[in-house]
């Protein structure tokens, strides 16, 4: 082998790992990358116009107009030529152009006219975003310069789609992973984002000799609401570690209080601690407003928010209150997501009624709401804690 093919299979698998890593191939459809294409075919008055990434073997589109979705062999495809340029490439006339006249797929399509630019991971060109169409064409400086710009946009979607989902795997750590082992009881949580991060959050540990747990809702979606969340939940953790659950909510708000009021920002939450032996509980409510307590027959009862959400009006102070969490009780904590899937809040309340009234444990009643909002489709995140105190 010589040192040409050498550096060409060490350059080859580099771009392969780019593409790779930006976890984008065999994705669905997205309706941002869709309206991209459309407007692209609009724009060059084109019948055909694609966002493709070239893999090791194939070419796969991840949004296309005017031709079929999926995968094509690599040499069949005049975009994988395009990827080994480092500039647009402009094909008149493909019936005439020996590169690919010789393509039986190319030639059955009836397609002549084709010009793409390399898509970027970084320094490697991983696809093309291309133009294609039936009549022999050329394009002129302003529409290769235009095919430039838009191919800009798609890297820098493709980017921010690989950011995203590093970010929602960052969100996923911060996460509560090690399972409460405490005798007599059961906790499990989980949230359902509405996008790849949200602005809930939840937590739980044992301080003190007591159980903690929190749950949260920042106000709005996405990343910025996602990093106002990790903030409240990495103070909140921290406090209650060494302070009463009340202490713990007010140095939480004084501490982010210039960070929520730059933002304007402001967060509903939730946060309690149980004794284990006594099942007596101490929670804090600040306009979350969606705790309930179940009894053993399912008998709902609403722990009342005695309190603005954190950052809704500066110096606000929050105070604690007083429940009790009997044999075959079970608490349950969710954020305001779950009540786009009712009519009235009450309905809510009527189907964790019946979900306890049923006897499930804390893990099984978050899989059966959680997998409803994932079946149906979250519209809001949806974060879901129970705690449930073993009959005895």
């Amino acid at each position: 082998m010589s040192r040409h093919d050498v550096v060409e299979r060490i350059d080859e698998s580099a771009r392969l790992r780019a593409l790779d890593a930006l976890h984008v191939l065999d994705t669905p459809r997205e309706e941002r990358f869709d309206r991209l294409v459309e407007l692209v075919k609009e724009l060059f008055d084109v019948p055909v116009a694609a966002v493709t990434l070239v893999d090791e073997g194939r070419l796969w589109a991840k949004a296309s107009i005017g031709l079929p979705t999926g995968s094509m062999p690599r040499q069949d495809s005049v975009c994988s030529v395009t990827t080994e340029r480092d500039e647009h490439l402009v094909v008149p006339d493909l019936t005439v152009d020996d590169r690919f006249n010789t393509s039986s797929t190319l030639m059955a399509s009836g397609l002549r006219f084709y010009a793409g630019q390399p898509l970027h991971a970084g320094e490697h060109r991983v696809g093309v975003l291309c133009v294609m169409g039936y009549e022999e064409r050329e394009l002129d400086p302003a529409e290769i310069r235009l095919l430039r710009i838009l191919a800009d946009w798609v890297e820098v979607e493709l980017a921010t789609e690989n950011e995203m989902r590093r970010a929602a795997l960052l969100q996923r750590a911060l996460r509560p992973r090690s399972v409460i082992r405490l005798a007599g009881f059961e906790v499990a949580g989980h949230c359902v984002t509405a996008r790849q991060v949200g602005g809930d959050f939840y937590d739980w540990f044992i301080a003190r000799g007591s159980l903690h747990i929190f749950a949260g809702d920042v106000m709005g979606k996405g990343i910025g609401a996602a990093l106002i969340a990790s903030s409240v939940r990495a103070v909140l953790r921290g406090a209650a570690r060494f302070i009463s659950i009340e202490e713990a909510f007010n140095r939480t708000a004084y501490d982010l209080d210039q960070d929520l009021g730059d933002t304007s920002m402001f967060v509903t939450a939730f946060g309690a601690c149980i004794d284990p032996v006594t099942g007596h509980g101490r929670y804090v409510d600040a306009g979350h407003g969606l705790a309930v307590l179940l009894d053993r027959e399912g008998v709902p009862r609403r722990l009342v928010s005695g309190g603005l959400p954190i950052g809704a009006i500066s110096g606000d102070h929050w105070d604690a209150h007083d429940f009790v969490l009997d044999h075959g009780d079970t608490l349950v904590v969710v954020s305001d997501g779950i009540l786009d899937y009712f009519e009235t809040p009450n309905d809510g309340l009527e189907a964790l009624s019946r979900m306890a009234g049923r006897g499930l444990g804390a893990q099984a009643m978050v899989d059966e709401i959680t997998g409803f909002v994932e079946r149906v489709g979250p519209v809001d995140d949806v974060t879901v804690v129970v705690v449930k105190r073993s009959a005895g």
